[in-house]
């Protein structure tokens, strides 16, 4: 840039130049940013339907309606069937009460995952567990391998 002023102007200055970069806005779009590091999210891969489901509450006690407070979210990784059932509150019993309900329409998932501690960890879910011995429960977003019987037939 400095090359092609001279050309034409005489006594231009390298901080008039600057000036003039840091004001120009086709510069600013040309300039070159720098990459953006970011966290590599591993995808949970499903082979069959009900083989994980995830779940989590939304709080939505900003903005309630009426006596609901929170939202149930639930998925199925595989067909991303998403249920939504609106509580009036995260007690475990009402938790365990919509997904049993849920459990009792669709079937069971091999592996329910959820985000959530508190509600998930309650002995009111421990008990929905054990109506199904083999429902795993993960806590968190750590992803744990399919159980062989739930992979698809080859």
């Amino acid at each position: 840039m400095a090359a092609e002023i001279n050309k034409k102007y005489a006594n231009i200055t390298q901080s008039a130049l600057g000036m003039y970069k840091s004001l120009c806005l086709t510069c600013q779009k040309k300039k070159k940013r720098p990459k953006v590091k970011g966290v590599v999210v591993k995808p949970i891969l499903t082979s069959d339907a009900l083989a994980r489901c995830q779940v989590d509450m939304i709080d939505m006690q900003s903005l309630p309606d009426g006596r609901f407070k929170w939202i149930l979210s639930y998925q199925d990784h595989f067909t991303k069937f998403t249920i939504l059932r609106a509580l009036t509150s995260k007690r475990a019993s009402e938790v365990a009460f919509h997904l049993l309900d849920i459990f009792l329409t669709f079937g069971a998932p091999a592996i329910l995952q959820s985000d959530n501690g508190g509600e998930f960890t309650a002995s009111v879910i421990e008990e929905v567990a054990k109506l199904y011995p083999r429902l795993k429960i993960v806590h968190g977003t750590k992803s744990a391998p399919v159980p062989r019987f739930c992979r698809a037939r080859q």
